[in-house]
């Protein structure tokens, strides 16, 4: 497709990674125009009625359609883009079930995110840093070794998953988690590699120089 055939695309989050993104990074890497529409809090409560589940990202489509829940979202996206199988249904529920696993993963975070008395964030920090997340790593270090090709997650070639496996890696590696280790994913191989080679692609190294 060149530019003028894609659909305007605006895409709404507040401004931070978190749920948006792996969307983000799919448009760079194709070359896809978008709005990168950066919200505040106070913002988002002007507007909260008007998303589809009261909640963000949302997805505009030529000023008139919304797709909301960020998994729709990156499977759209990463049709237009080329990196989701859709015309392939086991190849597609591959990738599927990967990014899937990693909301999985995200959902205690946010617990942990919201927990404000000190003695619980700890608690819970030492049962993710000891238990939780290296048993959910393993899982998908195994799913990894079984549909990937030694580089990508799920096929032999670049697709969403990865986009999500590298976004979730990655947030450790900013030591957003200060009671979680930084380095709790080096030592999965599979998860590890797609984190590395994410991070070597041209077009996520210059997303990341400018964002």
């Amino acid at each position: 497709m060149t530019n003028s055939t894609y659909p305007k695309l605006k895409l709404t989050y507040f401004d931070l990674k978190g749920r948006a993104e792996h969307i983000r990074l799919a448009l760079h890497i194709a070359g896809i125009p978008f709005e990168d529409e950066r919200i505040s809090r106070k913002v988002f409560a002007t507007m909260k009625e008007s998303t589809p589940f009261g909640q963000i990202p949302v997805l505009t489509i030529n000023d008139d359609v919304q797709i909301a829940q960020s998994t729709s979202i990156l499977r759209y996206v990463g049709t237009l883009a080329g990196l989701y199988p859709s015309t392939d249904a086991l190849k597609a529920a591959f990738v599927d079930q990967i990014v899937l696993h990693i909301a999985d993963m995200t959902s205690p975070l946010a617990t942990l995110m919201f927990e404000t008395n000190e003695h619980n964030r700890s608690e819970m920090s030492k049962a993710l840093t000891n238990e939780k997340l290296p048993a959910m790593f393993a899982s998908l270090d195994r799913v990894i070794a079984k549909h990937g090709n030694g580089t990508w997650a799920a096929g032999d070639a670049l697709t969403v998953a990865d986009l999500a496996v590298y976004i979730f890696v990655g947030i450790f590696k900013t030591g957003f988690f200060k009671d979680i280790p930084s380095n709790i994913a080096d030592g999965f191989k599979g998860v590890y590699g797609v984190f590395e080679a994410v991070a070597r692609h041209p077009k996520v190294v210059e997303w990341e120089a400018a964002h």
